[in-house]
């Protein structure tokens, strides 16, 4: 896992940057910082939009049905929205903005949910 974070860590940065040349050589510098400046600024509006419109569907959850785990997911892909689209670049703020779209979200929220039980049962369920 350690190993799959690094490469990452590597990656990213690497093809953030080559985006960002590649899109500096066909539109100019000036539109480059522009386009980076402005996804950031949308992407931060929307994943604050997303952000309250979900604690308020918890909250709603919450007094009828009691705490809504299902939307847990949820709540963890919109951090992840925010920290992608915090970080300047083209490929982040394409994922985070894609993140704070409400059906990509709930669809990314059953994946995680179904990955991470899976990885709970095989790592200590099945070891008792």
């Amino acid at each position: 896992m350690f190993r799959r974070l690094m490469i990452l860590f590597f990656i990213v940065p690497i093809v953030e940057l080559s985006l960002i040349f590649l899109l500096a050589h066909w539109i100019g510098w000036g539109f480059t910082l522009l386009v980076t400046l402005l996804s950031s600024v949308i992407g931060a509006y929307l994943a604050r939009r997303s952000w309250h419109r979900w604690w308020d569907q918890v909250k709603r959850e919450w007094a009828f049905e009691g705490f809504p785990v299902h939307r847990l997911g949820e709540g963890a892909i919109l951090v992840a929205a925010m920290a992608f689209l915090v970080t300047p670049g083209p490929l982040t703020a394409v994922t985070g903005i894609l993140f704070t779209i409400p059906k990509v979200r709930e669809a990314g929220s059953k994946w995680l949910v179904r990955w991470l039980s899976h990885r709970v049962v095989e790592r200590w369920w099945w070891r008792s």
